[in-house]
């Protein structure tokens, strides 16, 4: 019999999730139901459709202009994050933000999260994507993508990378798309040898 994993964003890709047959919810095979975050087990139904037509339509509702304003949004975030702009940063989240990082708790809130960004003292230098995807629906969107991150720190300023994967929840309220979730692993880090500004 399988064992069933915690959730963690390393292993969610869009090809794992599968929406299930009465279109009200998503699963990720092999992984706890319970063990994930609300906003990934709970999605607003789609509405009635036809048995034909429920992976087609549920998960290729966003469109073209959809996908380009998520992906600038994106893009924003990594920006503000380089530029260490934390108020603006925030300013892309709904107020019921999560951020869960690898073997920590999560922050739920607004106030949480800007609480844990003041008392940062990691400076980013750079953020690489590759493999960005999104899709979703007409109202949430899933972003996943894997990052290289070059870093330092105030108690040691050799720049350092960090490579991992994220997966965002986007919603649209009022029109708007905001970040709801925020999860990202580890999965090694290296020295580099070359100076970074």
């Amino acid at each position: 019999m399988e064992t069933q994993r915690p959730f963690d964003a390393a292993f969610i890709n869009n090809s794992q999730l599968v929406q299930t047959p009465d279109c009200h919810n998503y699963k990720l095979p092999g992984i706890a139901r319970e063990s994930l975050p609300e906003q990934v087990s709970k999605v607003r139904p789609c509405g009635a459709i036809g048995a034909s037509a429920i992976h087609t339509r549920c998960m290729n509702e966003l469109t073209e202009d959809a996908i380009r304003e998520i992906e600038q949004i994106h893009s924003t975030w990594i920006e503000y994050e380089v530029a260490g702009d934390d108020h603006s940063l925030m300013a892309l989240c709904a107020d019921d933000i999560e951020l869960w990082p690898p073997d920590a708790q999560p922050l739920l809130g607004r106030a949480a999260v800007s609480a844990q960004m003041a008392r940062r003292t990691t400076r980013i230098h750079s953020i690489e994507i590759s493999d960005r995807r999104i899709r979703g629906s007409n109202g949430i969107a899933y972003l996943t993508a894997s990052y290289r991150t070059t870093f330092s720190s105030a108690e040691n300023s050799t720049p350092r990378q960090a490579l991992g994967s994220h997966l965002w929840i986007l919603r649209k309220r009022t029109g708007t798309w905001v970040v709801t979730l925020v999860s990202w692993s580890v999965r090694g880090h290296a020295a580099i040898s070359a100076s970074v500004p």
